[in-house]
């Protein structure tokens, strides 16, 4: 096989991986088009709140022995959820949970 046709290859299937995967944008992320704002906290350790566009679409708590939890919610009639883990040590930053909403699916830090 040609060279280029496995830089090509190598390319794609890197790409691909890449366009599965939520990215990480800390607490807060705005859709490009800026109509979809979607805000996660973390209150007392395990509470998570995620609120999309100012509203409080989940409110609900991580398991207090592993950390972990999905939730589901709603928001202007479309489904909202989220799966939510936490790193050993629950140091600040330590939740991590990934938010479906619209079409969107981001990872929030928390």
């Amino acid at each position: 096989m040609s060279t280029k046709f496995m830089i090509a290859a190598a390319l794609a299937v890197t790409m691909s991986g890449c366009a599965a995967l939520s990215p990480v944008t800390g607490n807060h992320y705005t859709s490009r088009d800026g109509k979809l704002d979607i805000q996660g906290a973390l209150i007392d350790c395990s509470g998570v709140r995620i609120f999309v566009n100012g509203d409080k679409v989940i409110d609900d708590h991580v398991s207090l022995l592993h950390g972990d939890g999905k939730f589901d919610g709603t928001w202007q009639g479309k489904q909202v959820s989220a799966d939510c883990s936490t790193a050993p040590g629950r140091t600040a930053g330590a939740t991590r949970c990934t938010v479906a909403v619209a079409g969107e699916h981001v990872t929030l830090t928390l």
